[in-house]
Order: C-alpha cells, then structure tokens, then sequence
C-alpha cells in the first residue's frame, strides 16, 4: 500500500507542478496592466519604475517563476494588487465560504438523490421510477445562473421569505471574517447567526442541489442496474431475499467505487464552477473574488484562486484513488 501511496503522490506533485507552471505564464501574458492598478491612475515614470521594480517585473520571466515558486513553497502566493492583502490570506477565508456551500450542497444532492435512485431500482417501470427520472433531468438542464435568478425572483421579490444576496446580514458581517459561519455560531451557541446564516445560504444551497441531484440519481441508479445483474444478486434472491433487502444487505457496497469516483470529481468541478452561483447571490467565496480578480487584472489573485481549484481538484483525485484501494480489492494485485 506504501508503493501505491507514493505512485500516486508522485504523481499528483508532477500535475501540481505543470499546473502552477502553465497557470503563471498564461497569467502574465493575459492582456491588462498589472502596475496601473497598483500605482492608480496617472503614475509617473518614477512611480512606474518603483512599482515595476518592487513587483519584480523588471526582471525577466524565468527569474519572476523561480521566485514565485521559492515563494510559493513558503506558503507566500504575493499580495493582492486590488486589495493590498496577502493572497493567501484572501483565499483563506473565501475558500472556507466556498467550501461551505459546496459541501452543504452536495450533503443535500446525496441525502436526497441515492434514496431517489434506489426507489427508481424498486419500482422500474411504474410512475413514480417516470416521474423521479424526469424530475434528474430538468434539474440537470437548468441553466445554473438562470434557475438562481428564478429563485431570487420568486423567495425574495415574490414571496418575501429569504434574502437576495450575501452571506450575512449587516449586523453579522464581522462574523465572516472568523471563516465557517456554521461552524462558529454553533460552538459559539450564537443562535441568531446561525439562523441568519441559514436564511442566506438556503438559495444558492438550493440552486446547486436542484442541478446536482440529477447526476447523483443518474449516477447511482446506473451503478445499482450493473450491480443486480451480478451473479450473486440472483443467488439472494432465490434465498428468498427481496431486492430491497439485497441493496440493503450488499449491492449498495459494490456501488461505492463508481458512485463515489462520480461525486469526487463532481465535488471538485462544483469548487471551481461557483462563480456563477458566488456572483449571482453575492458569495464572498473563491468564484465572485476570481471573478472581481479577472476583470480587474489582478494576476497574482488569478495565479492563486486557479492554483487553489487545481490543489483541491488533484488532493480530490488522491483520495479517490487511496479509496479504491481500501474499498475495492481488486486494485491490490
């Protein structure tokens, strides 16, 4: 197993180092001037050289990589040109928030999905298996930004029951810079947070669920038509086991390597496909700062949100692997 591990650090250090390389290139010919952002607007010469030279810009490429991945080694990804703060610590606190939402969502797409998908096994063929199916597919076709619109259009201009935007409310706002708000309020045992934190959270935690649910059922449901094809499955049901039983008993084990290979790597586009959510219900998560870091041309928050997506994405990949050694056997010969 020790072998297996190191085959695939090994291999996740070299896409993480191809990864960062790419990403600070491509970020450095993107077009934008980098120094009128810091120096503001009508710089002099002086003003321009000093910047230059303080950002390490009038060194050449090369040298500019060799310091930013010295640097980066040291947990330094530079400051932010349009904040003035550290990056690091900019994607600290964004990434919790990111990570909040992602992972409710997806809590919530699996809670409601696999049982979804098992009552779809049992009753192949009826309405309830038609109408569980068509339901995956229209939430799968909504358009993300379109469906958070709708949302927002009917929870908050119609009805009036949840907020437009943010994550908290005014009176909550320092709060969000202490990281995960659920998390905090509950070991705090401040209540009023974490009902405020709720009502914030619960559309685009619904937006993402409703698109994300689908590809669970689907996912799931595939997995268990392939698994009650197997031998062993007839064997238990001429023991007199009924189907739901089996799924019970063993099958939903032997869909563990595909279902979660499928969450995984979902679980990762999900982190890096939040910028439509973040941007629409005003997340200050990793998608709105990249976002406000594009269109302003800020390239070392660039560097860092992509390098954080592709860490996250290619640590989610490791584990996935390291999962298929401890729940597949097959892997170990």
């Amino acid at each position: 197993m020790i072998r297996y591990i190191l085959k695939k650090a090994f291999l996740m250090v070299s896409v993480f180092f191809v990864v960062v390389s790419v990403t600070f290139f491509i970020a450095h010919i993107l077009p934008g001037d980098p120094i009128s952002l810091w120096v503001g607007e009508h710089p002099t010469k002086e003003q321009i050289k000093t910047a230059q030279k303080e950002l390490g810009f009038d060194q050449p490429k090369t040298i500019q990589f060799y310091r930013f991945i010295k640097n980066l080694l040291k947990g330094d990804m530079g400051i932010s040109l349009r904040t003035r703060q550290p990056v690091i610590e900019e994607l600290r606190v964004r990434f919790l928030a990111t990570q909040e939402l992602v992972t409710i969502s997806m809590f919530f797409a699996l809670s409601i999905g696999f049982p979804l998908a098992v009552i779809t096994i049992l009753k192949e063929g009826k309405a309830i298996d038609t109408l569980i199916r068509v339901l995956g597919y229209v939430g799968m076709s909504f358009p993300v930004f379109w469906l958070g619109m709708l949302l927002q259009v009917v929870f908050f201009g119609l009805l009036g029951w949840l907020p437009l935007q943010g994550r908290l409310s005014g009176d909550f706002s320092s709060a969000i810079s202490s990281g995960s708000v659920f998390i905090n309020s509950v070991l705090s045992g401040d209540w009023n947070l974490l009902l405020d934190a709720i009502m914030h959270a619960t559309l685009p935690v619904l937006t993402m669920t409703i698109c994300i649910t689908g590809i669970v059922i689907r996912t799931s449901r595939s997995a268990l038509v392939n698994t009650m094809n197997e031998p062993y499955f007839l064997t238990y049901k001429s023991f007199g086991f009924t189907d739901f039983e089996i799924i019970k008993k063993s099958s939903y084990k032997n869909t563990l390597v595909p279902v979660s290979t499928i969450l995984g790597l979902l679980y990762g586009m999900m982190l890096g496909g939040t910028f439509f959510i973040e941007s629409i219900f005003d997340w200050p998560g990793l998608g709105h700062f990249g976002v406000l870091s594009i269109t302003t041309g800020d390239f070392p928050s660039i560097i860092g949100v992509t390098i954080l997506y592709s860490t996250s994405y290619i640590l989610i990949n490791f584990i996935i692997d390291i999962l298929y050694f401890i729940i597949d056997p097959r892997t170990r010969i």
